[in-house]
């Protein structure tokens, strides 16, 4: 059975090895603790926090169908809080969600989606890949110097920069790869002891250095604990990225506070994480980036503008683009020479 390694385990990963498993040997490798990219929960002193995606919205054919068993069995739900346009302190626009194009999320976090995608996959975590050597077949070798050979293709679904680190230039996207730029974000994640008298759940924010504040246990199957998920602007992560986080984390709450009108230095628990790439600088779709003579490929979430869906739908795209090669069978056009 040929050998296909994948490097990366957010959703485009994950759905890649899901429908390529059956009839190839897989394997998924990630450089965090566990699966999922950004579809990311954290849990810490009985606080939890969707500090990734959000939500998703479901537009096309393909991703409808795709959400159909998770919708089924619970792991995704709507999620329809009260929704405001916030410009810089002050509400201009106020509509319910529950009366809009569905937001859906991960339950009991956004990370059940790639929890369920995951069983009976191979996936190595705690394992980043630094370079990728060719012979007759690819040799990967991972920061500690371990090798992981024999593998007859190679798919890469890491964020466009860090993409570029490890194809080889002969790649034949990877001028086009280089091109596209990505930009970085920061969550801000408070706990408190008691709910606090917000006028709204979740927001849209502009002309701040914040960009979404979202009362994050409003979501459905959470915990009780109250909490506030916050994004920084792109432009305030972009120019403060490696600066000392404990101030960049003390500024968000302050402007945090500006907006919700209470003091949200009171949170009992306080966290930050910094997201280097987070969205994609121009919000363009590309097509499948696939070399057959290489025996690479290369997709993501910022292949087709961003977001969840179109994480989903990068992998799509790649997967089919694959069995347009005419094969004996067409579930090996991804592998047939």
């Amino acid at each position: 059975m040929k050998k296909i390694a994948i490097i990366g385990s957010g959703l485009s990963g994950l759905t890649l090895a899901k429908w390529l498993k059956t009839d190839f040997e897989v394997t998924v490798f990630e450089k965090a603790r566990g699966a999922g990219g950004r579809l990311a929960t954290r849990r810490e002193e009985n606080f939890q926090f969707d500090h990734g995606a959000q939500y998703f919205t479901a537009r096309t054919d393909a991703f409808k169908r795709f959400l159909e068993p998770f919708l089924d069995n619970g792991v995704v739900q709507q999620w329809a809080p009260k929704h405001v346009q916030i410009n810089g302190t002050e509400i201009e626009h106020e509509n319910h969600w529950a009366r809009e194009e569905p937001r859906y999320v991960g339950v009991p976090g956004m990370n059940s989606v790639a929890k369920q995608l995951a069983q009976n996959i191979q996936i190595e975590v705690n394992t980043k890949i630094t370079s990728l050597l060719r012979h007759d077949k690819w040799q990967l070798t991972d920061e500690n110097g371990k090798i992981y050979e024999n593998y007859d293709w190679v798919i890469s679904t890491l964020p466009a920069p860090q993409a570029i680190e490890l194809l080889p230039p002969e790649f034949d996207s990877y001028q086009q790869i280089k091109n596209i730029e990505m930009s970085g974000c920061f969550s801000l994640m408070l706990g408190f002891d008691k709910a606090l008298p917000m006028k709204f759940e979740a927001a849209h924010i502009s002309n701040s250095d914040l960009s979404w504040l979202a009362v994050n246990s409003h979501k459905p199957g959470r915990q009780n604990l109250f909490t506030l998920m916050i994004h920084s602007s792109e432009a305030y992560a972009a120019n403060n990225m490696d600066a000392n986080r404990e101030r960049v984390m003390q500024h968000l709450i302050q402007k945090t506070s500006e907006i919700i009108g209470y003091d949200a230095n009171e949170a009992v628990h306080k966290t930050i994480h910094g997201w280097r790439y987070a969205n994609n600088v121009v919000r363009a779709s590309h097509p499948a980036f696939i070399d057959r003579d290489m025996n690479l490929g290369a997709c993501g979430d910022w292949c087709v503008g961003g977001r969840v869906e179109g994480a989903f739908t990068s992998a799509f795209n790649l997967f089919n683009a694959c069995l347009l090669y005419t094969s004996p069978s067409p579930r090996d056009g991804l592998l047939a020479r």
